[in-house]
């Protein structure tokens, strides 16, 4: 329905301002109306190959999760990580595997998802051990300092010499026994 008054309106296609004759009107023109019906149907039809891309990519790894025992190859695709990744799991005992063949290797799924169960480093803390008191005890900067060792070394040190660590707070802490008789060797093989 035509009336004898206009409206300033702002066309939803083009963004120009134009003299409209109904409140309802939306576009300036007859070829901006169309322009937006044809950019909105190319959205939707973009809409809809994007989710075929998706589901065609997710197919693979839904038929993954599906197996119950996978190659490396395999496990890797599911973890989303190198074949060398997985195998340096295996060779470090994170990962469990058979050999079937010289060239075959098999995972179970569950060793997989075992992965993901905890994975919180597991510390033992100070207050579970009441008979070490923090006086015993270096922590990582002043064992560093005392016997002039970098970080790494020290790591590598207790790792190496199977030496417990024990968490408080912010800080980790080694007892000064353990330490001593790395570092200083003759002062406890005179005391026996």
């Amino acid at each position: 329905m035509s009336s004898n008054f206009t409206v300033q309106r702002v066309c939803e296609h083009c963004n120009g301002v134009f003299n409209a004759k109904t409140t309802v009107t939306r576009f300036c023109s007859r070829l901006c109306n169309r322009r937006s019906n044809k950019l909105k149907q190319r959205n939707n039809l973009m809409v809809d190959v994007d989710l075929q891309v998706v589901s065609i990519l997710e197919r693979p790894i839904k038929q993954l999760q599906a197996r119950d025992f996978l190659s490396v190859g395999q496990t890797a695709k599911l973890l989303g990580t190198s074949e060398t990744m997985v195998y340096n799991m295996i060779n470090g005992g994170r990962l469990w595997a058979v050999n079937l063949s010289k060239r075959k290797t098999i995972i179970q799924r569950k060793e997989i998802d075992r992965l993901f169960e905890d994975v919180r480093p597991k510390v033992a803390k100070v207050e579970e051990f009441p008979r070490f008191r923090i006086k015993d005890c270096y922590h990582m900067a002043e064992a560093q300092a005392r016997f002039d060792i970098s970080e790494a070394g020290l790591y590598n040190l207790i790792r190496r010499h199977k030496i417990d660590k024990y968490k408080r707070g912010w800080f980790t802490y080694v007892l000064k026994l353990d330490l001593d008789r790395i570092f200083m060797p003759n002062l406890y093989t005179c005391q026996k």
